[in-house]
């Protein structure tokens, strides 16, 4: 049998986002659901994530996602086994009250595992482990020493793993607790990547502009042939022009309700590049960001983004910035001292 793998769905992420959140539904939508039907799909793991905000949810996406997403797993006859993440947690040394048992409950193709467990598809084992905090790692390590399950599906927070392009995440925890395992395949980093027996899934669908270039979908694991399969999510919702007055910039629908990034690479007619923009405009951008080149122009305004996050903007700072440093080390180096602070912040 074959097994759909989706992990990081949060849904609620920017702020409840009605854009996102539309962006997000869509690929269930367009792309899943008529997958699933298509191959006859009737197990779905979720490794973690459901929701963004592990303390509260607004009702409008709470609904949305009842009606576009959660229904469908109903009406098809989808069984969906979801596994705990940290943004499902409502504390952090603890998984006890989370917001998958309290909001999805009453659904009956929805299974929450709260502690991990082995589950029997078809005739494979596989090993379902949620997301492990001080409360329960104790635990949970002893439970997979013990596990007669090959293959393990878990949301987990490893040293060495790339949490976005170029950048290794550090002070997790080592991977040698799972290295007797066939196979691991985790939620949590957005990024998709491998290494040894771990491959981390990476997310479905684009959420901050540091996804630009990576590649977004979703998995299907074959239990008789223990195969993983990859289909592509080619909906976008960033994209990054660059601008030459000596070149014809194409403008077209596929920019509609996205985030437009225009780096200037040369402007010396004011007039033909506010006609850009104004197209831009015209075909109804989310969001349109201008990153100047401040070396070749002598002072133009640049426009920010206020959706992005803190790291997209101190990275197109790099960009604009008159320095003999090596941007790309910097720029490393930046995102390294980044995740550093995400993973010290407190509530």
């Amino acid at each position: 049998m074959k097994i759909a793998l989706i992990n990081d769905s949060h849904f609620g992420a920017r702020n409840d986002s009605s854009i996102f959140l539309n962006h997000f539904i869509n690929f269930y939508k367009n792309i899943f659901f008529p997958y699933c039907e298509k191959n006859g799909i009737k197990d779905v793991i979720h490794l973690g994530d459901f929701f963004d905000r592990r303390k509260y949810i607004n009702f409008n996406t709470l609904s949305e996602v009842r009606s576009e997403v959660l229904s469908r797993f109903e009406d098809a006859d989808i069984n969906m086994h979801l596994l705990l993440g940290n943004h499902d947690t409502f504390y952090k040394n603890t998984n006890k009250i989370n917001s998958p048992k309290e909001l999805l409950s009453s659904y009956s193709k929805i299974k929450v595992y709260e502690d991990p467990e082995d589950v029997q598809f078809d005739n494979l084992n596989i090993c379902l482990v949620p997301w492990i905090n001080s409360e329960n790692k104790e635990s949970t390590l002893s439970y997979l020493q013990t596990s007669k399950s090959p293959i393990v599906c878990g949301h987990f927070e490893l040293n060495g793993y790339e949490v976005m392009r170029g950048v290794s995440f550090q002070g997790g925890m080592s991977d040698s607790f799972l290295k007797r395992f066939e196979l691991v395949l985790s939620g949590h980093f957005h990024n998709k990547n491998s290494k040894k027996n771990v491959v981390y899934l990476g997310t479905q669908y684009q959420i901050t502009f540091s996804d630009l270039n990576d590649l977004k979908g979703f998995h299907v694991f074959d239990t008789e042939t223990r195969e993983l399969d990859f289909v592509e999510n080619t909906d976008r919702m960033f994209y990054s022009v660059d601008y030459d007055d000596d070149v014809d910039v194409h403008v077209g629908d596929e920019y509609k309700n996205k985030f437009v990034r225009v780096v200037v690479q040369s402007k010396k007619d004011n007039n033909k590049f506010e006609n850009f923009v104004q197209k831009l405009y015209d075909i109804e951008v989310a969001d349109l960001s201008i990153v100047e080149d401040y070396s070749v122009l002598d002072s133009e305004e640049s426009s920010v983004d206020l959706e992005k996050n803190t790291l997209d903007l101190v990275l197109e700072s790099v960009d604009v910035f008159e320095t003999s440093v090596n941007k790309d080390e910097l720029k490393t180096k930046l995102k390294s001292l980044y995740m550093e602070a995400l993973k010290n912040e407190s509530d």
